[in-house]
């Protein structure tokens, strides 16, 4: 019985020790993602979370979407998110982008509700987006852009302005 026990009990490490030792794509994650920006002066973290998704688009070409994530409260928060073509299908390291309204990309504004969510969508004015693939295969980049604000009528009210934007440690889930 003893001897049972102890086969077992070296089993169960050994599976226990394969179970935990793998992980998605061979590649390991940070413990420390990076996300952030000034918004109007004030700095930011969009941490909460962090992600680079590759997917297909509708026409079968690979995406990658940057999006970082503040919340404020428990049913508002808002987002960053940039769509840009995956430049690393190709064995890319680097892509520079201008920002403009004809950009796939957005500064969004959710609120949440028991029966609803609703996203105020502003779109990129002017700026700029440099993102690269470090040695380690994680993404990095810099980003700056303004954003106009309207009423209800479309009259603009105002400009938002995100500077000193930058994100580091950055996986691809694919």
């Amino acid at each position: 019985m003893k001897n049972y026990m102890k086969q077992l009990l070296y089993l169960l490490f050994g599976f226990s020790l394969l179970l935990f030792s793998c992980t998605k794509n061979g590649i390991e994650q940070l413990s420390n993602p990076s996300f952030t920006a000034k918004v109007n002066g004030k700095p930011v973290a969009f941490m909460s979370p962090v992600t680079v998704r590759a997917l297909k688009n509708a026409n079968g070409f690979s995406e990658l979407h940057i999006e970082g994530r503040e919340d404020i409260t428990n049913d508002s928060n808002t987002v960053i998110l940039f769509v840009i073509p995956d430049f690393t299908v190709s064995g890319g390291r680097s892509s520079d982008h201008q920002l403009n309204t004809q950009f796939n990309g957005n500064f969004i504004e959710w609120k949440h509700t028991a029966t609803s969510a609703k996203g105020r969508y502003h779109y990129f004015q002017n700026g700029q987006l440099s993102v690269q693939l470090d040695a380690g295969s994680y993404l990095k980049g810099s980003f700056s852009f303004t954003y106009f604000l309207f009423d209800q009528l479309g009259n603009k009210t105002g400009e938002v302005a995100v500077t000193e934007g930058n994100f580091s440690d950055l996986i691809i889930e694919r």
